[in-house]
């Protein structure tokens, strides 16, 4: 009887739960240990190779970082030195390729002339410049006469007229304003791209002559005019004269277009006499005993 109370075996070897009921919940049959816990592919060493890799891009971004390094040292230098001179370092739009004090003031000399007109569109003077070549004794209405050392560049207006004169138009003050303008700025740009001229000298073309006066043909040769010793004018500058100009871009002092004769003027005329006048002189040729040439500028009296 005992026997028959034990219930049989749950089929199909079934678990049973504690009051004898199958049970009916079958668990799925336990994976395979590999599918469990697959194996573990070891990880690829370094490359042989890699340490040298390593070497050459360290060194290609070392060099690229050294030629940065170079640029900028060479910008703010160059920055550096302009602003050393005090000198403005965005000074104009155009400057001249060369900067030594022959092919400078040459293409200086071709930049400005070529700015300045008639009123019909004619050029107002043909412009030459050049080293002087020969020393410069400068000699106050009153004091010690001073002998200027260093590189001097000389231009010269020639306006292809007799002695050198303006060749057309009406002479007026208004024009010699102009011609002014022009000596400015020819000693503007010569300051400011050419670091070895020490001073400028400019000469202007003296008056036409007067009906019946001899006069000679214009002349391209340097210093050579048969215009009276009053006539003979001439601007003259140093670095230190015009510094405030230099420390400031080139079309606060003067237009980038220069104005015909009877547009000169007002504040513009005002600003050119300010900056020429007491600059300007009276020149002569001279040799000293030992035959030294000599350009004499003589400072005109003080009316």
């Amino acid at each position: 009887m005992a026997k028959d109370l034990i219930p049989p075996p749950s089929p199909a070897g079934r678990p049973t739960t504690p009051g004898g009921v199958p049970n009916l919940i079958e668990l799925p049959p336990e994976p395979p240990r590999d599918a469990v816990h697959p194996v573990q592919q070891e990880k690829p060493g370094p490359s042989a190779f890699r340490n040298r890799f390593g070497f050459l891009l360290g060194a290609l971004a070392g060099v690229l970082v050294a030629a940065v390094l170079v640029a900028v040292a060479v910008v703010v230098t160059k920055d550096d030195s302009v602003a050393d001179a005090g000198l403005a370092a965005n000074w104009s739009a155009w400057h001249p390729s060369d900067t030594s004090v022959e092919g400078g003031a040459a293409q200086i000399a071709d930049k400005v002339g070529a700015e300045y007109h008639h009123p019909d569109g004619r050029q107002l003077v043909k412009v030459t410049g050049q080293p002087l070549g020969i020393g410069v004794a400068l000699r106050p209405a009153q004091g010690q006469i001073s002998l200027i050392d260093g590189n001097t560049v000389l231009y010269q207006l020639n306006g292809l007229g007799p002695n050198g004169s303006i060749k057309g138009g009406e002479p007026s003050a208004q024009r010699l304003q102009l011609v002014r303008r022009e000596a400015l700025e020819l000693a503007l740009y010569t300051f400011r791209y050419l670091p070895d001229v020490d001073s400028v000298v400019t000469l202007l073309p003296p008056p036409p002559p007067k009906a019946g006066a001899d006069a000679s043909p214009a002349s391209a040769g340097i210093l050579n005019t048969e215009a009276s010793p009053d006539q003979m004018e001439a601007i003259f500058y140093r670095p230190g004269d015009l510094k405030p100009q230099l420390q400031i871009p080139l079309g606060n002092t003067v237009a980038s277009h220069a104005p015909v004769a009877d547009k000169m003027g007002g504040a513009e005329g005002k600003m050119v006499d300010q900056l020429t006048m007491s600059n300007l002189f009276k020149w002569s040729l001279t040799r000293s005993q030992d035959q030294t040439p000599y350009l004499v500028l003589d400072r005109p009296p003080t009316p």
